[in-house]
């Protein structure tokens, strides 16, 4: 899972890590020499999970597509089965 941080100067850096090396929120770690503060992130939402439940991450849809909220790195969340509905027919996608 990704994982958010603020650096020294305030900067956001996004790390990549097992959810068992993750740092508790506030917690403060050092990496390539830098130090890190762990924040809560935005959105902990794994795509790999049952997407009957919402909202979920979208890893098919284009990045930062119009009519959706993003995360950090610009995928689409779907909120709903009624979002995603009308997403889909507004730029002519098929779901799987």
């Amino acid at each position: 899972m990704i994982y958010e941080f603020l650096d020294q100067n305030g900067n956001h850096v996004e790390l990549s890590m097992s959810m068992a090396e993750a740092p508790s929120i506030g917690a403060i770690i050092t990496h390539e020499g830098r130090t890190l503060t762990r924040i809560a992130s935005f959105m902990q939402i794994d795509p790999a999970t049952n997407r009957h439940q919402y909202p979920y991450v979208s890893t098919s849809l284009p990045r930062r597509l119009s009519g959706c909220k993003v995360t950090g790195q610009g995928k689409p969340i779907i909120e709903s089965k009624r979002h995603e509905r009308n997403i889909m027919a507004q730029h002519g996608f098929e779901k799987d």
